[in-house]
């Protein structure tokens, strides 16, 4: 077997077993797909879709909140600059890909 890692994600359960009910009609499941969507990570150096919130869902203060309330559950603080670059995204002043560009910048 090829040198492989554990890759371990918390979900709600009832999204686990949605999202498999419609991977299996597809002929795949969540690990392949998980796997599927690291390559693609890898061979273009970007997240291999648009990250979006649905504005109906929350205000702009909630969308910003939920957020860094995320990135807080996986030990990630965000930084004023952070939440001030999702503002301008959420308020169409800026691209993901500009925001995206930026980070790579700084870093």
């Amino acid at each position: 077997m090829a040198n492989t890692s554990l890759l371990q994600v918390r979900i709600p359960a009832k999204d686990k077993e949605a999202a498999s009910a419609i991977l299996e009609k597809q002929g795949t499941n969540l690990s392949a797909v998980v796997n599927m969507m690291v390559r693609k990570i890898i061979l273009t150096g970007r997240i291999p879709f648009e990250v979006e919130i649905n504005p109906l869902a929350y205000t702009l203060d909630e969308a910003i909140q939920e957020v860094e309330a995320t990135m807080a559950i996986e030990g990630m603080d965000l930084t004023e600059t952070d939440i001030q670059m999702l503002y301008a995204y959420k308020k169409g002043e800026t691209s993901g890909d500009a925001l995206r560009q930026q980070i790579l910048e700084e870093i």
